[in-house]
């Protein structure tokens, strides 16, 4: 599977994207472009879908301020024919490669 594929299938299942966990989750090191790139933006080859952006405030370990963006998939009938192609996509990535764990011949179906 793709990191588009990867990113997208994780903000249909409403999971909440940040800089560190994209790094984590899908060793993207610019969440904030990928977003952009491969999931918001048609002409890039996106899906044409928009993408909230909620600003945190918080404390590194060390005590130093930090501000980070957090993205999520807005379910809205504006973005409803983007999603519909993310899970076509998706689905079409999947096929691809076999499943491995019984979650992802879940998804799948």
């Amino acid at each position: 599977m793709t990191s588009k594929a990867a990113i997208a299938l994780a903000l249909l299942e409403g999971k909440v994207l940040s800089i560190k966990n994209g790094f984590d989750l899908f060793g993207v090191t610019n969440i904030p472009r990928e977003i952009g790139r491969s999931i918001e933006r048609e002409e890039d080859g996106g899906f044409g879908v928009q993408v909230s952006r909620v600003e945190r405030n918080g404390f590194s370990r060390y005590g130093q301020p930090v501000r980070w963006m957090e993205y999520r998939l807005n379910r809205t009938d504006y973005n409803k024919g983007g999603i519909e192609k993310m899970k076509a996509y998706v689905k079409e990535q999947m096929s691809k490669v076999p499943p491995k764990t019984e979650r992802e011949k879940k998804l799948i179906k």
